[in-house]
């Protein structure tokens, strides 16, 4: 008998690959860091499946994992301590729970939230800057904000990226996904970009922020934007936000397929640490 097990993750990825596990292995990656640490705590090989695959340099707090636990000699809280054992301290995973045997971390997955993060400062900071993107000077939010609205609804993003799914030989995926919210606000010197959809090409949110960037910047209209999704090609004004502003916030899945301990709640785990 086997049991699936669903595991939150948090991440600086500053200093790794991005997610997915690379042929590269002097460059490290989160799914091999994590793979590597479950490995070791089951003493079986470990494969798991994550609800995103973040780029490098892009952090998380509400990533999800699934795997397949063969053994089943290990507690949900002895999973939790143990992997953390393993696993370098970028990296924690900071809930665990069983799941139902069709759950899948990725395909069960209803919608993932990213929040893109900027402060506006003339001097540079290096705690705030490993997390958020350094702007010089004051943007034009309101443009931002009307701007993003083009983004919103079911439309074709190929102009911002590429179908995470994408393979050698095989039909081009569709690059059509639903951007249930895209929003942008500013708190003090901060400016944050919300971002939600039932999936996301892979450099989608960074090149969708880099167009907000421009129009914050007067330097586009932000009734240009609407133009700029319908070229449906990779080639627009202004370039990928950077990495390290960016973080995958929460993975929405059907109420009920994840039951995390009661310290849990949306995504955020409030509590002592595991």
């Amino acid at each position: 008998m086997s049991r699936t097990v669903a595991l939150l993750i948090h991440y600086d990825g500053t200093g790794f690959r991005g997610f997915q596990r690379q042929k590269d292995l002097k460059q490290p990656t989160i799914q091999g860091s994590l793979e590597s640490a479950l490995s070791s705590l089951h003493d079986a090989p470990v494969a798991i499946i994550a609800a995103g695959r973040t780029d490098a340099g892009v952090h998380a707090r509400g990533q999800v994992i699934s795997y397949i636990d063969t053994a089943q000699t290990r507690t949900l809280d002895e999973i939790v301590r143990g992997t953390n054992a393993f696993l370098p301290a970028a990296i924690a995973v900071r809930s665990a729970c069983e799941v139902s045997s069709s759950f899948h971390a990725r395909r069960s997955a209803l919608s993932r939230s990213y929040r893109y993060s900027m402060f506006i400062d003339s001097v540079r900071d290096p705690l705030r800057e490993r997390f958020a993107l350094r702007i010089q000077k004051q943007l034009n939010v309101a443009a931002m904000r009307l701007c993003a609205q083009a983004f919103t609804g079911k439309h074709d993003f190929a102009v911002f990226g590429q179908s995470p799914t994408k393979r050698k030989g095989f039909p081009q995926p569709s690059t059509v996904r639903d951007l249930r919210l895209a929003e942008v606000r500013q708190v003090s010197d901060e400016v944050y970009c919300d971002f939600t959809a039932n999936a996301f090409l892979t450099g989608m949110v960074r090149r969708m922020v880099g167009v907000l960037l421009l129009a914050g910047e007067n330097k586009i209209e932000p009734d240009a934007a609407a133009a700029i999704l319908a070229v449906r090609s990779p080639i627009h004004p202004g370039a990928a936000a950077a990495p390290q502003g960016l973080c995958l916030t929460h993975v929405e899945y059907d109420p009920g397929a994840l039951q995390w301990p009661a310290q849990q709640q949306n995504g955020e785990y409030y509590g002592k640490d595991l």
